[in-house]
């Protein structure tokens, strides 16, 4: 067999594809730093990219993301991918607006998973590294907010799992009165909320976040409980962070295929 020179610019740009599929949503200097490649080159190859239709440019937060197109290369975008994708632009918008933190989670293994987070970034934040780690379902805003959007079927399969998986949920997940109640009142109030009950000191507002079928996730706005309650959390918010989970529902769709 004849053995021929490599393409390098073929590879960079396979890598370049690989550390955005790993890492989601990423800057061309962020880029340029993990995959070795020079930064000009780099600026190159995801024009390249953009134009073929396998990158897309955010300017409002200047990072680039991986579009539904990867994946007639490889199975490597995943709905996760598509939501975080769809998530990001939207926080760092709000994050202008209100300051305070957000989280972005979904549904996994009786636990609301953090996708996507503004902690890292927020002047108002005392944690740093929240991407990766669990809230309730019961006890978090994020977790009742999706619970009151869910079907009545999506809820009672969902509280199944927690009662089975997380034992510290799994008598407030099987009591019907305390569900009800706090449907019914994130129902009445427009927005799901917790006071001092995922961490001491720390309260939260939320709204559920609806994809292409059911309800995908929850994006909130945390804060401390000493500095406002969440009814004028509510108030001073609660638009902003309608609008942004609006925002993230309209890129989910025109993301999926």
């Amino acid at each position: 067999m004849t053995i021929h020179r490599s393409v390098r610019a073929l590879s960079r740009g396979l890598a370049l594809i690989g550390e955005l599929n790993t890492s989601g949503p990423s800057s061309a200097q962020q880029l340029a730093r993990r995959s070795g490649v020079n930064r000009t080159t780099c600026y190159r190859l995801l024009q390249t990219l953009q134009q073929d239709g396998y990158v897309t440019f955010d300017e409002a937060s200047a990072l680039f993301s991986l579009t539904p197109q990867v994946r007639r290369l490889s199975e490597g975008l995943s709905t996760q991918d598509l939501s975080r994708q769809a998530a990001l632009p939207p926080m760092f918008s709000l994050l202008e607006q209100v300051s305070w933190p957000s989280d972005f989670a979904v549904f996994e293994l009786g636990w609301m998973m953090i996708r996507e987070s503004t902690h890292s970034f927020s002047p108002f934040s005392v944690h740093r590294s929240m991407v990766g780690l669990g809230r309730s379902l019961v006890r978090s805003a994020l977790g009742r907010a999706v619970l009151t959007a869910a079907s009545p079927a999506q809820r009672h399969e969902m509280l199944e799992i927690t009662a089975s998986l997380v034992p510290e949920d799994a008598a407030l997940a099987r009591d019907r009165r305390y569900i009800s109640r706090f449907v019914a009142r994130t129902k009445s109030d427009g927005y799901a909320s917790s006071v001092d009950e995922t961490e001491q000191g720390i309260s939260a507002i939320a709204v559920p976040i609806g994809g292409v079928g059911p309800v995908i996730g929850s994006l909130n706005i945390v804060f401390f409980t000493s500095a406002m309650t969440t009814e004028v959390a509510a108030r001073r918010y609660l638009r902003s962070l309608k609008q942004a989970a609006t925002e993230i529902e309209r890129r989910w769709r025109a993301a999926t295929p």
